[in-house]
């Protein structure tokens, strides 16, 4: 009908050109180009090459390579240095994952209201988590200081809590205090992801709910958590592939002593490859660790898949 009336009339419709649509398609290559390049670079081609690795045994030289299969991967599941930091790894991932939730989950309640002082205590709350990892490792060792000097110790003993300094990265404490300070890392995270999903849910739904007489409880029970599903997934998958992997404030905090105390996966992965030279086995963790990764997704996946149908 628009087209008869446009010929009739003899008005051109507005139209877009084969060439300025090319144009636009050269304009985003044109942006978008360095980023896959760096992407690749710097993230694809390291993967890649780690699986490669891990199929191969160096001899003497580093281009001197000798293909071995699954060989080096039969070690490190067939070795100490594995299981001792896998089952380290489940314990600080889980209690990890279970406070920086159900913490995040309370500060987003907490703060969900559009007031000026909300606005504050989300903006000081969200902190840890653009610091570095490594500055909350120095934050921490001088909270955790052996000593008088120390700042828990000093206010522990000055409350009369405790009589004498207490050696916070002991060999009994250390685990401990290393998932208080990734707690305090992630938990910022979750907040702001627990945040947006709540405040995406039609406010029209809890007043409803409230004229059929609904406590806040069940509005929680009921509204909240089931709207809030695939929003809790995505947040679960990220905490905790990124706690799993975790290296960085750990080695900063504990270098994964004492006595291997703290020795994660992570931890175990660095000291393979750069501390003991054994670059193949390092890698063959490596792609380990990114294969129980997919697993844990698929797991999550899964769970909200069900809830779902």
């Amino acid at each position: 009908m628009m087209t008869q009336l446009s010929i009739r009339s003899g008005i051109k419709l507005p139209g877009r050109k084969s060439g300025s649509l090319s144009k636009d398609w050269v304009l985003a290559i044109f942006f978008l180009a360095p980023v896959v390049i760096f992407v690749a670079i710097f993230a694809f081609y390291p993967a890649f090459y780690a699986v490669y690795l891990s199929f191969f045994k160096s001899k003497f030289l580093v281009f001197n390579r000798e293909f071995v299969g699954l060989s080096n991967y039969v070690d490190v599941l067939t070795s100490t240095t594995f299981w001792s930091p896998f089952w380290k790894t489940l314990v600080f991932t889980f209690w990890c994952v279970v406070f920086q939730f159900s913490l995040g989950m309370i500060m987003a309640l907490s703060l969900q209201r559009q007031l000026k002082v909300n606005n504050i205590l989300r903006a000081i709350i969200i902190i840890p988590w653009i610091l570095s990892p490594v500055v909350i490792a120095v934050i921490f060792q001088f909270l955790y200081i052996p000593d008088r000097a120390g700042i828990l110790n000093y206010m522990l003993m000055s409350a009369g809590i405790v009589s004498e300094p207490v050696a916070w990265l002991g060999v009994d404490t250390a685990m401990t205090m290393v998932i208080v300070a990734n707690i305090w890392f992630g938990m910022p995270f979750c907040m702001v992801m627990l945040l947006a999903g709540i405040q995406s849910i039609d406010k029209d739904i809890y007043e409803a709910s409230l004229m059929d007489g609904a406590s806040k409880l069940r509005q929680f029970w009921y509204i909240t958590l089931p709207l809030l599903k695939p929003t809790t997934m995505v947040t679960l998958i990220w905490i905790t592939t990124s706690t799993f992997n975790e290296f960085d404030l750990v080695y900063a905090l504990t270098s994964g002593g004492p006595l291997d105390s703290t020795s994660l996966l992570g931890i175990q992965m660095y000291n393979m490859a750069f501390k003991y030279g054994e670059f193949e086995k390092g890698s063959a963790l490596a792609v380990l660790m990114f294969l129980i990764n997919l697993l844990m997704s698929i797991i999550y996946l899964r769970m909200l898949k069900n809830k779902e149908a």
